[in-house]
């Protein structure tokens, strides 16, 4: 049952393999967790946000994307990178997003769930000769 308390990374948590994506705008994709919580909650708005903020570096290919309730229905989305430095931050109204936050993981041009990037990266080392581009040691992000 949904509670708006919750996360709703927790809420979706059975996504856990990102196997399959969908094709967003300007050559992004959505793994199936953040597609389903994008059409379920009615917030592609906030993925497009996420697209389309210029990148402060070539280097940097990972962002952690943090939507969260502040108090009633204002929000702030944070980004930060792989260090923990702040790259985005915004307060926005959201009278139809129903949980008190959401983590999407930017990483290239793919959105991801936290909880589906082991997968993810398994799927990309065989896709690629170069799978270290994706080699993030999840365990030692720090926690938004």
């Amino acid at each position: 049952m949904k509670n708006y308390m919750q996360s709703a990374n927790d809420y979706y948590s059975r996504f856990v393999h990102s196997k399959d994506f969908v094709e967003f705008e300007s050559g992004y994709l959505l793994s199936e967790g953040v597609f389903k919580i994008s059409k379920e909650e009615e917030c592609f708005w906030l993925l497009q946000i996420i697209c389309f903020q210029p990148k402060i570096s070539a280097d940097n290919i990972f962002e952690s994307w943090t939507f969260k309730r502040e108090e009633g229905l204002a929000y702030i989305l944070r980004a930060k990178d792989y260090n923990s430095n702040i790259l985005f931050e915004k307060s926005f109204p959201s009278p139809d997003f129903f949980f008190n936050e959401m983590i999407i993981w930017k990483v290239g041009n793919y959105l991801l769930l936290p909880g589906e990037y082991d997968e993810f990266v398994k799927m990309i080392s065989k896709q690629r000769d170069t799978p270290h581009c994706f080699d993030i040691d999840i365990n030692n992000i720090k926690k938004n």
